[in-house]
């Protein structure tokens, strides 16, 4: 395969050069390249004939299913741009999302029928159900796919076309769309392939959810070699762990919450995992959630490798890898930039720093094409010529990356970003709340927790009965991982003398410490 292609000709040159290989295995279907390629053209062809034109943009909603799969590449393959909405989200959240992208057509679930009829009140958006993992088709559906070609779309696409829009919130409360190139996705999908030495005859478990931008750059790194999928519709332990031992599961993708959840179960010593050889993730671990894995899959001992990967959204999940063979020498590093990858740290004049000083990781290379319909927020992370990650790291003369904080007041919990002034804003609406600032706290499961410290009107006092419906207050506007799982009362706010809440100093009265270690790895 040829670095210079789209992402629609992974498919296509698979299903020329392999068609029989396994492409994709569920429950109840094994679909060989051959197969999964004829059905994502007709998925194509159809979005085509519907009136879906080059740059129209296709939200949809759901978990994973092979309608799903396909209607990634069949986007790709048209030159229009797949919007995956995250099925965590609120009404609202959902609201904003298609304003803001303006798709020509919305495909969902039934699941989230509710949810969309009421985001969806007052537009002229067109909306049509698709099936959900293991089930048929609606007729709907049936009839939008019926008699459309089976042959490849007659189009040319533009690989420095955008392909896909992932909402990611910033800072401000308001989510920000970032606009991925087909020629970006498909240059780090090689160097990482090549990197992770990934097989042809590899089986990869892929559970992660589709509004993730890690669903879709990870499953094209096992395409990319010809390699097996096994679609899981959501993360569940139990079948995870049940579909290694059924189907020889060689590789798996894990965050540390996932992989705690995984280890812990009643039933992991009770299947067989030694297929797996290689388990590579891609998130901080403040707990020894790793050290824990390592052990369970003996991985220091030779049976499995284990790989550290560093991305972020607006970069793609491939700017750097600590790759198998490096892995246990650099323990706790995230590697060096992969090839094609320019990174740099800077310091807040955009200046370099030297090896062994905190910078800001910076990246240059055909990545974000920017923020969809956002040019502010594009020249902001764009600035210099750079894109600023906000994450801080040091390098050690070797080259290797440690992370050392964000540089936003941005919260890892269970594997999702969760941003503090979101958060906030909503909590401060609540009728009892004078003030409030959000921090989150080490936690041994997911990475860390959500905590509100609170001041409250002068007619109100604390209570555990006030916390908690604090907590239910957020619960019904905002996404799960949002909600705070811990509530503390205060007089006041610690500010500096323009009013900015010092949540450094939060973090030192609520034990958050530091959440990031990186001094012993550079000794």
């Amino acid at each position: 395969m040829s670095m210079l292609m789209t992402v629609g000709d992974i498919l296509r040159l698979n299903a020329k050069s392999i068609p029989d290989k396994l492409a994709l295995v569920t429950a109840n279907e094994r679909i060989t390249y051959a197969e999964i390629n004829r059905r994502t053209n007709v998925v194509a062809n159809a979005l085509l004939r519907g009136g879906v034109s080059e740059g129209d943009r296709v939200c949809v909603l759901g978990y994973n299913s092979v309608d799903y799969f396909c209607l990634y590449f069949a986007t790709a393959k048209i030159g229009a741009m797949m919007v995956p909405m995250n099925f965590w989200h609120r009404a609202e959240e959902h609201a904003y999302t298609l304003q803001d992208a303006e798709p020509s057509l919305l495909l969902y679930q039934r699941d989230f029928d509710a949810v969309l009829t009421e985001a969806c009140e007052g537009t002229a958006i067109r909306r049509m159900e698709i099936p959900k993992l293991g089930e048929p088709a609606g007729q709907e559906w049936t009839d939008y796919l019926a008699g459309a070609s089976d042959e490849e779309p007659d189009f040319q696409v533009d690989r420095q076309s955008g392909h896909i829009i992932i909402y990611t919130s910033g800072t401000t409360g308001r989510p920000k769309g970032a606009l991925i190139s087909q020629e970006r996705t498909v240059l780090d999908a090689f160097a990482m392939s090549g990197g992770l030495s990934l097989r042809r005859s590899d089986v990869f478990l892929n559970y992660f959810p589709p509004f993730h931008i890690g669903n879709w750059d990870h499953q094209k790194l096992f395409l990319l070699v010809g390699a097996t999928i096994v679609l899981q519709a959501q993360f569940s332990a139990e079948e995870a762990l049940r579909t290694i031992e059924q189907e020889k599961v060689t590789v798996i993708l894990s965050v540390p919450t996932m992989l705690h959840t995984l280890i812990s179960h009643e039933d992991f010593d009770k299947r067989d995992v030694s297929s797996i050889r290689l388990l590579y993730y891609g998130a901080y671990d403040p707990s020894g959630i790793l050290d824990r894995a390592a052990e369970k899959f003996k991985a220091r001992e030779g049976k499995c490798s284990f790989a550290h990967t560093y991305g972020l959204t607006e970069a793609g999940c491939f700017a750097a890898l600590c790759r198998p063979e490096e892995v246990f020498d650099h323990w706790g590093s995230v590697g060096r930039a992969l090839p094609g990858v320019e990174l740099e740290l800077q310091d807040e004049d955009g200046n370099p720093v030297p090896d062994g000083v905190a910078g800001e990781i910076c990246l240059k290379g055909p990545r974000m094409l920017g923020y969809w319909r956002n040019p502010e927020a594009t020249a902001v992370a764009f600035k210099g010529g750079w894109l600023h990650t906000g994450d801080i790291a040091v390098r050690d003369k070797q080259g290797f990356l440690f992370l050392v904080d964000r540089k936003k007041d941005m919260i890892r919990s269970g594997g999702q970003n969760v941003y503090s002034k979101e958060v906030e804003d909503c909590i401060s609406s609540h009728p009892a709340v004078a003030d409030v600032g959000v921090i989150g706290l080490d936690d041994p499961v997911y990475e860390e927790l959500v905590c509100a410290v609170v001041v409250l009107r002068p007619d109100q006092q604390p209570s555990e009965a006030l916390a908690e419906d604090i907590s239910a207050y957020v619960r019904t506007r905002k996404a799960g991982y949002n909600v705070p799982k811990r509530v503390e009362f205060i007089d006041a706010l610690p500010k500096n003398a323009v009013g900015k809440i010092q949540k450094h100093v939060l973090r030192e009265i609520y034990g958050a410490g530091k959440r990031w270690q990186a001094t012993a790895a550079l000794k």
